[in-house]
């Protein structure tokens, strides 16, 4: 009769931990996360030290939603769904400013740039134009698996998807083989390029990941996080960045996000449209 009482218990107990965990969690889990610094600025003229729990971005895990960023919303709040559903982001990640200027900078994470990366002064650029604001993003150059230095300046006026990935990641490599489904059908229009940026990991680690996933994508290397971290702030993965064919952001997507998601903000970014409104 002792042995079930105390089982009875341990039970309760395991219970009633489990519960206050949901509940922390539920509460605080928002504040695991951390605003990506290179290029999703919500405000141009914010003080580097001021923290915006809204603009969080994506964890590791499965998440249909976007972040809109593009040269089509600005300021608008126009958005495709946040990491916490419908609008949750908010506002353009293009900026909203009110002043009259014509031209501001953003430094990037670190207020310079990594061996690989843009020249500081072209990092994370906010214009305005008739159009309204665009976040430029930088240049920068990294190694494919052959050993060949890929620029993304080399493919300007293409549309460009960035994709930072991992080999530990499980949604990346869903992602990934999302992504080489779509560039085989994007392959005969040859106005978009997919660019799969593996983040902080070794050569030999990365080579056997994609050959034994047979990822018929164009593999950057980013060993040390120059480009990944310092550049574009990703501190956590997977993440997308959609590049216009102007070199503008168009929508910054944290987390995964199913395949038909992907491959319409993919079009839209092609055919510079905006996105839609998820209010």
């Amino acid at each position: 009769m002792k042995k079930y009482k105390v089982l009875i218990i341990l039970i309760a107990a395991m219970a009633v931990m489990f519960a206050a965990a949901y509940v922390v969690y539920d509460t605080y889990g928002d504040l695991m996360t951390v605003q990506p610094p290179g290029l999703s600025t919500s405000e141009p003229d914010r003080p580097s030290g001021e923290d915006d729990a809204d603009d969080a971005p994506g964890k590791d895990t499965e998440d249909d939603s976007a972040v809109s960023g593009g040269p089509n919303d600005p300021g608008s709040g126009n958005t495709a769904a946040g990491p916490d559903g419908p609008g949750s982001a908010g506002r353009s990640s293009a900026g909203q400013d009110g002043g009259n200027g014509t031209e501001k900078t953003v430094p990037d994470a670190d207020g310079n740039t990594g061996e690989n990366g843009a020249d500081k002064n072209t990092a994370g650029q906010v214009l305005q134009d008739d159009d309204g604001y665009r976040i430029m993003v930088p240049d920068f150059t990294l190694n494919d698996l052959d050993g060949n230095k890929i620029s993304l300046s080399d493919f300007t006026g293409k549309t460009v998807v960035l994709n930072f990935w991992a080999t530990w990641c499980v949604y990346c490599g869903e992602e990934l083989r999302d992504l080489k489904i779509i560039d085989k059908e994007l392959k005969e229009a040859g106005d978009t390029v997919i660019l799969a940026i593996n983040t902080e990991e070794p050569y030999d680690t990365v080579r056997e990941f994609v050959e034994k996933n047979d990822l018929d994508l164009t593999v950057l290397l980013d060993e040390n996080g120059d480009v990944s971290v310092g550049l574009f702030g990703v501190v956590s993965v997977p993440n997308t960045f959609i590049v216009s064919s102007d070199g503008s952001l168009y929508v910054y997507i944290p987390g995964r996000i199913g395949i038909d998601l992907m491959r319409e903000l993919i079009d839209r970014a092609r055919n510079n449209e905006p996105l839609p409104d998820a209010r």
